[in-house]
Formats: C-alpha cells, structure tokens, sequence
C-alpha cells in the first residue's frame, strides 16, 4: 500500500504578518537593518500564477547564524504582473486586489520563518513593534488557508 502524502508534510515554516507606515520595501528593510542589527538582502521575487497572471512579489531574506533561523520578508503586495491573455482586467490597475496572503490584509508585509521547531508564540524574533513597525500578527499556519503560494 503507498504512503499517504499529506499537505502538512510540506509546511516546515511560520508566518507572521508585519503592518509598517514605511509602505517601500527597500526604505522599510533599511530601517529594518539599521534599528535591529539584521543584515536583510534582496534576493530574486517570488512569482505567483494566479488567474492567468504572473504576479511578482518583492523578497529580502537573512539567515540568523547565531539561531539558526532563515527568515525571509515578503512583500504581501505584488510590484507588477504580466498578463497571459491580451484581455484588459481591471483588477490589473489595482494591485492591492491580489495579495500573498489574504489572511494578513492589514499587513503590508509577510515574514516566513523556516528553522523554528517550536511554536510561533513562543518565538523571540529579531524586530519588535516600534515608531515604524506597527503590528506584528502570530497567526498559526494552519489556520491559513493561501500558505500554499509558499511552498517553494
């Protein structure tokens, strides 16, 4: 009998939300960077296929040696999308109609965290709430629904 596959076997990571005023991802990582003592870089955009569009969302990503932690900040909203069919969509003009995850819509930020073994709440993250940084949502990965789009 074959081994059933689950898709929670897939999911070896957190997410958290992260609401700032600073809304530009290079201006946000730089305070980021230069506040906290993290050392963030850009790294090649996610792509996401959805509804015959290719959106593309911003990733800066920061491996924490002392904890052994890889975290990455995604852009919840994406910076640009081509289209696959010559059709004009009027949800191309809005790109805040499509987000990574939906779940965080008041969070113009996502951080994925990969090497954490125990539970999010427990976690100590390298950033806390500040002038800049809003709010920060803990919200178990089970309970959204869109954590597929990153599966990568």
């Amino acid at each position: 009998m074959a081994e059933l596959l689950l898709y929670d076997d897939w999911i070896d990571f957190h997410l958290i939300g992260v609401n700032s005023s600073i809304n530009t991802s290079i201006q946000f990582i730089f305070h980021l960077n230069s506040t906290f003592g993290t050392y963030f870089q850009r790294v090649k955009d996610l792509d996401i296929f959805i509804d015959d569009h290719t959106y593309y969302f911003e990733i800066y990503e920061w491996f924490d040696e002392v904890n052994k932690i890889d975290y990455q900040i995604i852009k919840n909203i994406p910076n640009k999308s081509d289209s696959k069919k010559n059709e004009v969509n009027l949800s191309n003009l809005f790109k805040e109609s499509i987000l990574l995850v939906p779940n965080y819509k008041n969070c113009n930020y996502i951080v994925k965290i990969s090497g954490w073994e125990g539970q999010i709440a427990d976690l100590q993250l390298p950033f806390f709430e500040n002038d800049f940084i809003k709010t920060i949502k803990k919200i178990e990965i089970n309970l959204i629904s869109t954590a597929e789009r990153l599966v990568f």
